[in-house]
């Protein structure tokens, strides 16, 4: 008996050893890259790409951002994108709905009362940054959309690479 739990022990060893780095790598590539998957508490669920994003009407707002923990990204910036809120009317969020979660492809997200969302022009869905496109996490970037919060002081509820907003 104790040469067969060994050899299950090692077993389940070597499956956690396989298993999670091949989770942790389908978690982070799940989905088409640039693809926005909007869903929860609308009539209207769908998944939004890139190019389909950019054809709603656009803003672009400046930013100056001040990282204590990522100098390297201070300065202004001015980010262009889709008003969060238009892509939530689009959806047609249903009327008992109260916030929205947006969420990266590395997991990480941010809560937003949906009261906020809706008044607040200057939180966008970014994909371009003084005038490019944002590059893939994969070359250095920010992810090809960014939630970009102007209003905010600090860019703790930013988030980079959005592949989920889920309503609820």
């Amino acid at each position: 008996m104790k040469k067969a739990t060994q050899i299950a022990v090692l077993v389940f060893v070597l499956l956690a050893i396989v298993a999670v780095p091949l989770y942790l790598y389908m978690r982070q590539h799940a989905g088409q890259e640039g693809m926005i998957q909007v869903k929860g508490a609308v009539n209207n669920p769908a998944n939004v790409t890139v190019g389909e994003l950019k054809r709603f009407p656009s803003v672009t707002i400046q930013v100056t951002l001040t990282s204590s923990s990522k100098p390297e990204e201070n300065g202004s910036f001015d980010y262009t994108g889709v008003p969060l809120r238009e892509i939530l009317e689009q959806a047609d969020v249903v009327d008992s709905a109260t916030s929205v979660y947006v969420q990266a492809s590395d997991g990480f997200g941010t809560t937003l009362p949906l009261q906020e969302v809706m008044q607040n022009e200057q939180m966008i869905l970014a994909y371009a940054k003084d005038g490019e496109p944002l590059k893939p996490l994969t070359e250095g970037g920010e992810g090809l959309v960014r939630l970009v919060i102007a209003t905010d002081e600090f860019a703790q509820r930013w988030i980079r690479d959005v592949t989920v907003i889920a309503v609820s």
